[in-house]
């Protein structure tokens, strides 16, 4: 799944358990594996996996996604309480990515007896959907961006903002 959503669900996370850290920071982490057994397509799924680390495209790509979710994440909880929860939750939510796929350590934590295993668990939960199967793989993360969007919006007690 693209970074966006994972940040937004994370943030989400961090948002609905503010006052209980130790839950959700956890839930954050946990949730990011939630969405990747969703059907859904990556810039890998386009532009392949160059020896040694993501294409060029693939990796504008994930930087720009990255950013994006970042910045709707900033917005959507500015002058909150809750925000800093958010925030880590916003990051817990990605980490995973961040450790398993990016050089340098990539290679190092799906190598490395303590995480190799996390790293095979993370990739094969994953569906993988081909090119043309664009519709769903998009529609799935489309769908989760709106929710959690909706769920930061979202009032304690049920009104929007």
């Amino acid at each position: 799944m693209m970074a966006t959503p994972h940040i937004l669900t994370g943030a989400v996370a961090g948002k609905a358990l503010a006052s209980r850290p130790w839950l959700a920071l956890p839930a954050a982490f946990a949730g990011h594996f939630v969405l990747d057994v969703v059907p859904h397509v990556d810039s890998h799924t386009f532009f392949g996996v160059a020896q040694g680390g993501p294409t060029v495209p693939e990796a504008g790509i994930a930087v720009a996604d990255s950013i994006l979710g970042c910045v709707i994440v900033a917005l959507l909880t500015r002058s909150r309480p809750w925000r800093a929860m958010a925030l880590w939750g916003a990051f817990c939510g990605t980490v995973i990515d961040l450790a398993d796929n990016l050089p340098p350590w990539g290679d190092w934590f799906s190598t490395w007896p303590g995480t190799a295993w996390l790293s095979d668990f993370h990739h094969g939960i994953q569906p993988h959907l081909t090119p043309h199967q664009w519709l769903l793989g998009f529609g799935t993360q489309l769908v989760t961006i709106a929710t959690m969007v909706w769920l930061l919006r979202r009032r304690a007690g049920g009104s929007d903002v």
